[in-house]
């Protein structure tokens, strides 16, 4: 005999709401570029903080990509690359650089989780141009001494050829550098070095990252204490032999 069993409406509705921010949370948005055109611009709408949009993309190495989010609200966006790799930040431009990776770029668009929650629409504009991969030039490193008491989300977002050689010289740490820069400090100049630095929210001292740029040869040298690597600094150098004494003397503070 077969018996039918009634569920309470409101375990069909909580389901129901469950089933779809499931479906939200996973559905994933093709972006198409029309041909010849290297900017494309998505329109999307958020309803609260718990829900995000996500925008897939194909791109080749060595283009240079750059994502920007507005929205009604402070938004937060995060580009993750083929390899697994990602950089993000609060809504704006979210990613500004060359591209290490051919294949699938994923875009997550958020509202701020450092903000109040809210409703409504938001802008995704993606451009794509380029082709060749070269090493990237950038300006006179001496030029940098322009972001002494500025905060190092500045001096990234304001020089992608710098995230670019970031990436390149901390490889799969790139992202672990990022995440130390939560809490950050200004941006100071120790005697030609410029010295950036942050470390996690609640983990300083613990979780931290140090970028000293040297402004007479330009190479960039990185420290990262951890953790992971058994709570000393791991340093990571675009010439070890000129290693500058003034990141020594910022790992001792």
């Amino acid at each position: 005999m077969h018996v039918k069993t009634r569920l309470p409406a409101s375990f069909l509705i909580a389901a129901a709401v469950i089933a779809c921010a499931v479906s939200v949370a996973g559905a994933q948005t093709r972006i198409y570029f029309e041909r010849g055109a290297s900017r494309t611009t998505v329109r999307g709408y958020l309803r609260g903080m718990h829900e995000e949009a996500n925008y897939v993309l194909r791109a080749k190495a060595g283009q240079h990509m750059r994502v920007e989010i507005s929205g009604r609200g402070p938004t937060r966006g995060m580009v993750t690359f083929p390899s697994g790799e990602g950089e993000g930040g609060p809504g704006g431009v979210v990613f500004d650089g060359n591209i290490p990776d051919t294949g699938d770029y994923r875009i997550r668009v958020t509202e701020s989780s450092m903000a109040n929650a809210w409703r409504g629409s938001f802008t995704l504009i993606v451009d794509v141009v380029g082709g060749n991969f070269s090493e990237p030039k950038g300006r006179d490193s001496r030029d940098l001494v322009s972001y002494v008491g500025r905060y190092p989300s500045d001096l990234l977002r304001g020089e992608p050829d710098l995230r670019t050689r970031l990436r390149k010289l901390l490889g799969t740490n790139y992202q672990l550098f990022v995440d130390r820069l939560q809490t950050e400090v200004p941006i100071e100049s120790d005697g030609n070095t410029l010295i950036a630095r942050g470390c996690m929210a609640h983990q300083c001292t613990i979780e931290e990252a140090i970028l000293a740029i040297n402004l007479g040869a330009g190479t960039m040298h990185v420290a990262i204490k951890s953790n992971r690597f058994g709570g000393r600094y791991n340093t990571y150098s675009e010439n070890r032999a000129s290693i500058p004494a003034a990141l020594n003397r910022a790992m001792r503070q």
